[in-house]
This record gives structure tokens, sequence and C-alpha cells, in this order.
């Protein structure tokens, strides 16, 4: 074990993480320098990197895999499977989908993936089995049914793409 982690029974938090009140499942993974808020929810077999913010009331579900330096707002939803890159922000009420048929006779989860440097705004929806490629921006309240192109802004519901503005096109600087 690295001497800079303290296992708890399966579960792994990494050195200077502030941990409030809230739950982190066993099997989770959380690296060093993270911050929560109050009420959040981690969930077995996800990994999240290190330097991340994870706000109040925020659920992110098992198996899920989040990068470094991430930045997820109040009442943010990531829901089982999902992948986020390095740098992702999202915004506050931000909700990704993975059943596209709520009610079903199947189980059928489709993940979503966020590239590096995604910025999703406050209240936006992202749907099932969508990918948002590097750098792409996502407005706020936008619906996202179909991928977004790397560095790309999306807006509208559903959404529509065009090319990001010049002075967006830079990484995010979270952490």
């Amino acid at each position: 074990m690295n001497e800079n982690r303290k296992s708890i029974e399966g579960c792994i938090i990494g050195a200077n993480s502030t941990i409030r009140p809230g739950a982190i499942y066993s099997t989770a993974r959380v690296g060093k320098d993270t911050r929560t808020g109050h009420n959040f929810l981690i969930r077995e077999n996800t990994i999240v990197g290190d330097g991340c913010l994870i706000g109040t009331n925020v659920v992110i579900d098992n198996d899920c895999i989040v990068g470094d330096n991430c930045s997820f707002q109040t009442g943010a939803y990531i829901p089982t499977g999902t992948k986020i890159g390095n740098r992702v922000f999202l915004g506050p009420n931000t909700s990704l989908t993975n059943d596209k048929t709520p009610l079903r006779t199947e189980y059928n989860l489709e993940s979503i993936t966020l590239e590096n440097d995604v910025t999703v705004g406050s209240n936006a929806t992202i749907m099932p089995g969508i990918t948002v490629g590097e750098g792409a921006f996502i407005a706020g309240g936008a619906v996202v049914t179909k991928d977004v192109p790397a560095w790309h802004l999306a807006k509208g519901c559903p959404a529509t793409y065009s090319k990001l503005p010049e002075r967006l096109k830079k990484p995010n600087r979270l952490g």
C-alpha cells in the first residue's frame, strides 16, 4: 500500500483529502488532495483522481472513472459506468443519464464519456451513450442527444453544435 493513502475496508482515500459527511462505498478510490462538500455519494468500484472537488449533493454511481483536477458542482449526477477525463467541470444540477427507457423490461445501460477539458453548464442534460469530445463546452440548460465533437459548443434543446469560439479554446484550469 502506498504510504500516502489510508485504507479502510477496501476504500482508499488519498493524502491531504478533505472528506465531509457523506458516503464513500468500500472498493471506491479517491485520489490525493480531493475535497468534498456535504451529503455526497461515491459508489463502489469508482475511481476519483487527484485534486478533484466533489460538491454538496453530488452523486457518482458505481463503476465510474474520474480523472484528475475535476470540479463537480452542487447536485451533479454521474451514472453507472461513466468515464470522465482530466479537468472536467460539471455545473450545478448537471444530469448525465445512462438509461433511455427507465420503464422497461430489459436492463440496458449506455455509458457516457466526457474527454479531457470538457465544461458542462448548470442544468444541462447529457443523454445515454454520448461521447463529449476534448475541450467541448456544453451551455447551461442544453440537452445533448448526440456526440459532441472536440472543441465544439453545444447549446439548446435539443442541442445544436458549432465550433467553439476562439476565446474558449483552451484547457480548463481546475486544481
